[in-house]
């Protein structure tokens, strides 16, 4: 019997959505398919029929997911943006955060496929970023560069510390850092 029309795609959808938020709670090596085939509430035989191996679910995982753009200029809307991914709520549930964060040093270490779909979903985050500074000239900026090398560097630091209140001052160090690296003629836009 034939699977309705977009069963297929939605079960697709599923295992990306489980295996992501596995990977970055545990990393690659930690999850199998079988945990992430349980956690899509699908059986282990339908793994193939979507996927090569393991390293072709991980590279199609990392691929960038669509998300609200900012649809203007925004100095508060980058505050916000980088607020909420600088926040305790986000340090403390990797599963359900930005993969940059929580696997960077794992993609690292990855094959090609792994790294230029990661690749994708950098300059994505960072062309992102560039939108909330009125940047559309098709090139990514430098300042949105140190903008989210910036966000992506202070939670992993703020994840690794053991000591509460040091994990804390680091995200508020990095929300400080973001706001000194918003352009001036921006922030003074919103000024006025």
């Amino acid at each position: 019997m034939p699977h309705p029309p977009g069963k297929k795609a939605e079960s697709r959808q599923k295992i990306l959505d489980a295996a992501l938020a596995l990977f970055k709670a545990r990393g690659f090596e930690g999850v199998t398919i079988d945990e992430v085939m349980g956690d899509a509430g699908l059986t282990r035989g339908g793994f193939y029929a979507h996927f090569k191996n393991k390293d072709d679910l991980i590279a199609y995982s990392l691929m960038p997911r669509t998300t609200a753009r900012p649809d203007a200029a925004s100095a508060s809307g980058l505050r916000d943006f980088a607020g909420e991914y600088l926040s305790a709520d986000h340090r403390d549930d990797p599963s359900k955060g930005c993969l940059a964060s929580a696997l960077t040093q794992e993609i690292a270490r990855e094959g090609p496929e792994v790294r230029a779909a990661f690749n994708e979903f950098l300059k994505y985050m960072i062309e992102t970023v560039d939108a909330y500074m009125g940047n559309d000239s098709g090139e990514l900026s430098e300042d949105a560069l140190a903008i989210v090398a910036q966000m992506v560097g202070t939670l992993q630091l703020a994840r690794a510390v053991p000591d509460p209140m040091l994990s804390v001052r680091i995200l508020k160090a990095g929300r400080q850092a973001v706001d000194y690296l918003i352009p001036p003629e921006l922030a003074e836009d919103q000024l006025t």
